[in-house]
């Protein structure tokens, strides 16, 4: 069958991380991607992934300086439908392929550019590596979070509770104090995210104005999407249910050591299952068949950070006394959020990924058939597939040379002016979202700030969770509705909704979406034109029917284990910009934009499925595996969370700072063992004393200032950028910041003022609007029900029935 962007012709001049993995999905969902290199290649070939993210595309070497090979570029852009850039700040322009010269060139055109600071002057300029841009915006630091959590720290409070004694291995992350640094380049995976997200929905928008546009995002944006459920500021942050103890640093995240040595992951931690099911001699379930049922189980509220404290050591020693495979079958016989740790490698072997095609064998032209992340979404009519290998540079520079020269010269002529999409490039698409926590939630947050119209679907058990700042995070731009689906006349009413609908998302678990009525076939005789989405936890295997989230996700795609170095010993770690759940959402609004533009295109409606596992796949995907088992080599992260190794790293100063480094090339190699003055060609740990020692010996702000002066790349790892001090300064209060919207301010109802992050995404054309904050559990019932043809008697009787409410909230 074909794939969703069949015909579309995409000119890569990405390097680095994001661009190369956006590219990727787009190959992988049939675009005609074109690598346009520098002659010799991109200088990042041969770094981790890029066997992997290079996939599917053909590749030309061009010298853009050269005006015969830049002809050849504007020849291909002639008859393109995307460009992708990454230029540092000048180079497009000094290359002459800015955006707004291509627009010129062909109207219909959409140029995306990933930067690392995007508009924000006060950045602009700095390096882009990852983990400078992680050390520059406080990631570093929120990978383990502050005491008390986000919330009382962004309001300049104490931490709650800080004298509170805390057991030894409680705390997630390395034994020390300070910034954590992951395996994970989340900034960069974040922001390919959002390209691809906004490259869909700009290619949809074109379909009604006939227009391109130049669509922009940034690491810097990707930071505050990374952080959505943690850089809020609220007026009344001290609302009953708001705040909780899920991010607090001292908060385990549910690692256990098992008696194998082997590590699984139990969250949100169900101490009666652990505590009873250990009580013996041999590990049984006894007592506790469901999570919901466990009389212990921690709750958000901030003060049971007291009751996990107390149940750790004894959860610990529980799971130690059995080995990981065992604890896993009994996680799976009590329902219960279990699963094992496992390297990237181990996933990659996993039978039932390969069977659905999350896992696939690509060949390779250096290392044979090489074992990688596949196909990540699905959509049923158009399902992806890997279009091939990775290119060689310049294989193709016949062929695509060819084509240029046979480019009509007016071929891009003649762009029609189409209807106005006020709200943004989804204006007018209408999506009921029934899911819940994060992963569903997230995604259809990400379609209402690209403008749709998203009417959120509570049931009575949802004010509890939707108090808790992690929902505040995933469900702005939105109106709800209160309905009851158990009530027959309120699946009655839901199907009114549906009828007028253009997509219905879910997260449920398929079990609960059938016996609601709400699956896929049920939702299809209302309406079959309907987009179809439905996002999961894990594979469609044997875990198809266990709960799933982000922490357990990640540990079984092996991102915990990276982001622990568990290769040096290290304790799996779940960073606290996890892109699990929030990647399975931003897997699951790309599909759903792309399932509109087929229909737009074909009249054919389809479905989309991704899961929570799948995100892991991708953030994983640096690793990838010979024919023969023998994994890619790569990088591994130190135990104590501090790099990769002596170029690439976080280095602690003699005033308590850190200072991070990042060496990529030969020359910043050298520029930096000179400054030290202690020189080694190696960027291994065999040197790291003395560089140590040389760090030790100055304060942050002079190491960085004598690094900078000779060249290196590096940068002060802040926590100042999104906190600020004492509650002022930090990201709501960046004039840039709220220039370009990165932030917004707006009124809330029970929280007040409510600060959070903005557009993640810049259209140039079809700008879009933070629709509003999250809604109170049906406050926007009637309205929404006289908008779908209700009339008041009718409205009226249903809340005397109890199959719909409005405005509950936890008091």
């Amino acid at each position: 069958m074909a794939s969703v962007l069949d015909g579309v012709r995409v000119l890569d001049l990405s390097t680095g991380i994001a661009g190369p993995v956006a590219g990727m999905l787009l190959a992988d969902h049939g675009a005609d991607v074109v690598k346009v290199e520098p002659p010799g290649g991109d200088p990042f070939r041969g770094t981790p992934g890029y066997d992997t993210w290079l996939r599917g595309r053909r590749s030309i070497e061009l010298d853009l300086r050269d005006p015969a090979d830049h002809a050849v570029l504007f020849d291909l852009a002639r008859d393109a439908d995307v460009v992708l850039q990454s230029y540092r700040p000048g180079v497009a322009e000094r290359l002459g392929v800015e955006p707004e010269g291509l627009l010129a060139h062909n109207p219909r055109l959409v140029v995306c550019t990933i930067s690392a600071y995007g508009r924000h002057a006060g950045h602009a300029g700095r390096p882009g590596y990852d983990a400078l841009v992680a050390a520059r915006l406080g990631l570093l630091h929120e990978q383990r979070g502050h005491m008390g959590g986000p919330i009382p720290s962004m309001a300049g409070e104490p931490p709650f509770l800080e004298d509170l004694e805390i057991p030894e291995r409680m705390p997630p992350g390395s034994p020390r104090q300070g910034p954590i640094f992951t395996y994970t380049p989340w900034p960069s995976m974040s922001a390919a995210f959002q390209a691809v997200l906004g490259i869909s929905a700009a290619l949809y928008a074109r379909e009604h104005t006939g227009q391109g546009q130049h669509v922009e995002t940034s690491l810097l944006q990707a930071a505050m999407s990374l952080t959505a459920s943690k850089w809020i500021r609220a007026e009344h942050h001290d609302a009953k249910g708001f705040r909780t103890w899920t991010y607090d640093s001292r908060a385990t995240k549910g690692m256990f050591r098992c008696s194998d040595g082997r590590w699984v992951q139990q969250w949100v931690p169900n101490p009666r299952f652990a505590l009873s099911s250990a009580d013996g001699d041999e590990l049984a379930l006894r007592g506790v068949n469901t999570p919901t049922a466990d009389p212990e189980r921690i709750t958000t509220e901030p003060e049971n950070i007291v009751v996990l404290a107390y149940y750790h050591p004894l959860m610990e020693e529980a799971f130690a006394k059995f080995p990981s495979d065992d604890w896993v079958r009994v996680g799976a016989q009590a329902n219960v959020p279990l699963q094992p740790v496992r390297t990237p490698e181990e996933a990659l072997a996993d039978d039932a990924l390969l069977a659905e095609g999350a896992v696939v064998d690509v060949a390779h032209p250096v290392h044979g058939a090489l074992r990688q992340a596949g196909i990540l979404y699905t959509l049923s009519k158009t399902p992806g597939r890997v279009q091939g290998p990775v290119p060689l540079p310049g294989e193709h520079d016949a062929e695509v040379r060819a084509e240029a020269a046979r480019t009509p010269p007016d071929s891009a002529d003649g762009v029609p002016s189409g209807q106005p999409l006020p709200l943004g490039p989804l204006s007018g698409v209408v999506v009921l979202d029934l899911g819940f926590a994060v992963a569903g939630p997230f995604g259809t947050q990400l379609l209402a700030d690209l403008g749709a119209t998203v009417i959120k679907v509570n049931a009575r058990r949802d004010p509890f969770w939707h108090a808790t700042h992690i929902a505040y995070g995933a469900n702005r731009g939105k109106r709800s509705v209160g309905i009851d689906l158990k009530h027959p006349d309120g699946l009655a009413t839901l199907h009114r909704l549906i009828a007028r609908a253009d997509v219905v998302h879910s997260n449920m678990r398929r079990g609960a979406l059938r016996r609601l009525g709400i699956d896929e076939a049920s939702v299809r005789a209302v309406n079959p034109d309907i987009i179809y989405c439905h996002t999961r936890g894990f594979d469609k295997g044997p875990r198809s029917d266990s709960p799933g989230n982000d922490q357990t996700g990640c540990s079984l795609a092996g991102v915990t284990f990276e982001d622990g170095g568990g290769h040096d010993g290290g304790k799996p770690f779940w960073s606290l910009t996890s892109l699990g759940d929030t990647g399975n959402g931003y897997f699951s609004a790309i599909g759903v934009v792309q399932a509109l533009l087929h229909r737009q295109r074909a009249g054919v409606a389809q479905s989309v499925d991704t899961s929570i596992i799948n995100a892991g796949l991708l953030v994983a995907s640096m690793a990838s595996v010979t024919a023969d088992g023998t994994s890619l080599p790569r990088p591994r992260l130190d135990a104590m969370q501090l790099g990769l190794h002596a170029g690439y790293r976080l280095y602690p100063t003699a005033d308590d700072g850190w200072v991070c480094i990042a060496t990529i090339t030969a020359q910043e190699w050298e520029a930096f063992t000179a400054t030290v003055g202690h020189a080694c060609t190696a960027r291994d740990d065999a040197d790291l004393h003395a560089f140590d020692e040389w760090f030790k010996t100055r304060t942050a702000a002079d190491a960085w200032a004598a690094l900078e002066a000779a060249g290196v790349p590096c940068e002060i790892a802040t926590e100042q950028f999104g906190y600020g001090h004492d509650g002022h300064g930090g990201v709501h209060d960046d004039p840039e910041m709220l220039r370009h919207e990165y932030v917004v301010k707006q009124q809330h109802p029970k929280v007040g003022r409510f600060e959070h992050f903005g557009k993640t995404i810049h259209f140039s054309a079809t700008p879009a609007t933070i629709q509003g904050p999250p809604p109170v559990c049906g406050q926007h019932t009637r309205e929404i029900l006289a908008e779908h043809g209700f009339d008041a008697d009718e409205i009226n009787a249903l809340f005397a029935s109890g199959a719909i409410f409005e405005n509950l909230w936890v008091d």
